[in-house]
């Protein structure tokens, strides 16, 4: 098998692992899930943008009640408030929900399996993929659910996702059910691509790998999750004690939250294989006694065909056996004399400059893109319409710094001339393996000097692996894995009279399509974040590579053709990922208008103004003079007013001036303790209270003694009341933001 023939098959094992993992094809078939139809679900619920307190959010809550009830669940609205649940500085983010409840009793119940997905969308956002492409699976699954299953099944269509988790926060709190609780929660955060199950809590790993006829999922993601901020439903369920499973599709983020999340945009094989997937592991779930379900955790992941599953106690073992192999790899090697240790150490230092140089440019490429057009800086996500020549970009500048390292490794992997341990007429055995790498290694020459690199870098994997599996329990294995193999493969390769570089191929296989699949997948997450993931994956299997193609320039001038390439494919981006009118830019400005003193500003994120805090309540806002629109600020009513040793207690309501999503207050004394709808905040500079009643609503403020500043405000999503608003072309508005607000001064009662 020559080098191209090998890279080649490298190449081919990587396509098919993206293939696997793609969407399928959408059904229109009368039985089973169809995406087809739950199309027409989307479009119903998509027809506008429907976030809480809005009329078209009334409108969506009851199509889908209908539609839950003629399906013969029993279906409930669960109203309460909910409370943003999550600790963070400034004001709390408070709702009166209204959650759709659907239940289908077992029949010997073990416990409960949920099915959730939110059905509000974020405000100027029609939700197609966001979250109507989980509402709309849902419908379908509950069509096609089997009769007579053993566990309750409950279909939850949570309130008030978007502004801060408060329906699942509600329902969770209010719900303290008995027996075991399992979750499948259903997101997006883009338009296309695959399903990830992206992050799991209690032993399900099994279950998920075993029932989804599309699996795509990795511990490793999930782990990352655990100790990153993130805000799905899912969040709530875990906090709660639930055990359970969060997917979503995140491809095509440059849609995400904009007007262009449309049914015209969503991609019916993304649907298709979250319903299928739901519907496949609902039914399991189920169907089986939830009370055996245990709770350890485990390691998995998906390889084409399948999902590779063990005991999560197995993980660090697994990474020390790499790192042991890695390591008798390098003995055997300095017994042939082709490393020394001190270089090979040196070598894995220099992998690591590499890998963290191409992480350096996978997160420096979106600002670069930034500035070479501003307007990129408005993307929500941090992702292009057009991304793909930018990520080709960014692959080919890694493959760069990869040949410019490797440059500097030959210099430091050059041995001295070697003391063969037998003399010249009796060579090691497998020294001069003809059809081997390392065979030509041993001819002194080009290709001998990249062992030692190519041995650096494969003891950097195998640290990597073992450092995961101690620091990120369920991460280590796209490391461990394939730096396990790739030794195996490299020792086997020493040994065989011929062929060596077959087993140098079949050793390299899981980091093709592991870390391969890893670079090339994450890209899907967008440049902003995932060319920092994706750059040092491929870093590594580069790297990896290196006993294969034994390639370092010889020239100078060689070194400057990936830059190059890369700077073309840049320019080449830039000019195919314009805007216009069906990828227009995104614009987030907001309003505010004081009604007390006519004057109003517009306000963007991205600096500071002087008079940000007193229109926006935030200070990293620029601001700039607005018209003045006929809006109204809420109206404060102060129904009790008690001082006692030093504190203030004051009730109040909060009246909205007309149908609000959205009314609010902030106090300008720090340390307020807060109590909103018989929901204590706790010590709060404010709170926003999404949706709330035409009565209004009730809220005590106990502040230190004295005169006390209130900021009141309401909030309407709609820009066209501002005078003389519109658009530039090729422009749409992101999240529409209309705020009116007055500035009070309460003093005490007398």
């Amino acid at each position: 098998m020559s080098r191209f023939i090998s890279l080649f098959v490298l190449a081919a094992l990587l396509a098919v692992t993206l293939a696997d993992l793609a969407p399928p094809a959408p059904r229109s078939a009368t039985t089973g899930f169809s995406a087809v139809r739950a199309l027409g679900d989307v479009r119903e619920i998509a027809k506008a943008p429907h976030p809480t307190g809005s009329p078209e959010n009334d409108r969506v809550r009851e199509h889908l009640v209908r539609r839950l009830t003629a399906l013969g669940l029993d279906t409930r609205v669960h109203e309460s408030v909910g409370v943003f649940p999550v600790k963070h500085d400034g004001p709390a983010s408070v709702g009166k929900v209204r959650n759709i409840v659907a239940t289908r009793p077992g029949t010997a119940s073990t416990g409960r399996v949920i099915l959730a997905a939110h059905y509000d969308s974020a405000p100027g956002a029609p939700g197609a993929g966001d979250d109507g492409a989980g509402i709309a699976a849902l419908l379908e699954v509950a069509r096609n659910l089997p009769q007579n299953l053993r566990n309750d099944v409950i279909f939850l269509l949570t309130d008030a996702e978007e502004p801060g988790l408060l329906g699942a926060e509600a329902f969770a709190r209010d719900n303290r059910f008995d027996g075991p609780v399992v979750v499948l929660n259903h997101e997006a955060r883009g338009v296309r691509g695959t399903v990830q199950m992206f992050r799991s809590s209690g032993p399900f790993g099994e279950v998920y790998g075993s029932a989804a006829p599309h699996p795509s999922a990795d511990s490793a993601f999930a782990s990352l999750m655990a100790v990153m901020p993130n805000n799905t439903d899912f969040h709530v369920f875990d906090q709660a004690g639930w055990m359970g499973l969060d997917s979503a599709f995140i491809g095509g983020g440059a849609y995400y939250h904009t007007p262009l999340d449309d049914p015209a945009h969503l991609d019916p094989g993304s649907l298709q294989q979250m319903g299928d997937n739901a519907l496949a592991v609902a039914t399991a779930l189920a169907g089986r006694d939830l009370r055996a379900l245990g709770t350890g955790e485990s390691v998995f992941f998906t390889v084409p065909g399948g999902m590779i599953r063990y005991p999560g106690w197995l993980e660090i073992p697994i990474a020390v056996l790499a790192l042991a192999l890695v390591a008798g790899l390098i003995v055997l090697l300095r017994r042939r004399g082709l490393v020394t240790l001190p270089r090979t150490l040196g070598a894995a230092g220099l992998s690591l400059v590499t890998v963290v140089l191409a992480g350096a440019s996978g997160y420096a490429l979106w600002p670069l893109l930034k500035v070479l057009r501003p307007d990129y800086g408005a993307m929500f996500t941090g992702d292009p319409y057009r991304p793909w020549l930018y990520q080709a970009a960014l692959l080919v500048f890694v493959a760069a710094i990869v040949l410019v390292c490797v440059t500097l490794f030959r210099r430091l992997a050059t041995p001295r001339p070697a003391t063969p341990a037998r003399s010249a007429t009796s060579p090691v055995r497998g020294s001069a393996v003809p059809g081997s790498p390392v065979a030509s290694a041993r001819g002194g020459g080009h290709e001998r000097s990249l062992i030692g690199p190519a041995a650096g870098a494969l003891l950097l994997v195998a640290l990597l692996g073992l450092l995961s599996a101690l620091l990120l329990p369920g991460g280590s294995h796209g490391f461990a894995w394939p730096a396990l193999f790739a030794a195996l493969g490299w020792m086997v390769s020493l040994f065989l009279p011929r062929g060596g570089i077959v087993a140098l191929t079949l050793g390299l296989v899981p980091a093709a399509v592991m870390l391969g699949g890893t670079a090339l997948t994450s890209l899907d997450i967008g440049l902003r974040i995932g060319g920092v993931i994706s750059a040092p994956h491929f870093a590594l299997l580069l790297l990896l590579l290196l006993p294969i193609v034994a390639f370092a320039p010889r020239r100078r001038t060689t070194l400057l053709v990936l830059p190059v390439a890369a700077v073309v494919l840049i320019a080449a981006g830039l000019a195919a990922d314009r805007f216009d009118t069906a990828h227009p830019r995104q614009d987030a400005v907001a309003y505010a208008v004081d009604t007390a003193a006519k004057e109003a500003r517009w306000g963007r994120f991205g600096g500071v103004s002087a008079d940000s805090a007193r229109f926006f309540g935030e200070v990293d806002m620029v601001t700039s003079p607005a018209p003045v629109a006929p809006l109204r600020a809420p109206e404060l009513t102060v129904l009790k007013d008690v001082t006692s040793g030093g504190t203030r207690t004051l009730t109040v309501r909060l009246t909205p001036a007309g149908p609000a999503p959205a009314v609010g207050l902030g106090v300008g004394k720090p340390g307020a303790k807060i109590t909103v709808a018989d929901r204590d905040l706790g010590e709060r500079s404010g709170f926003t209270f999404h949706a709330p009643p035409a009565g209004g609503v009730e809220a005590t403020l106990a502040v230190p003694a004295g005169e006390t500043q209130i900021r009141i405000f309401q909030h309407v999503y709609d820009m066209s009341v501002i005078p003389g608003y519109r658009l530039p072309a090729e422009t749409m508005q992101m999240r529409p933001l209309a705020t009116a607000f007055l500035t009070k001064i309460v003093a005490p009662a007398r």
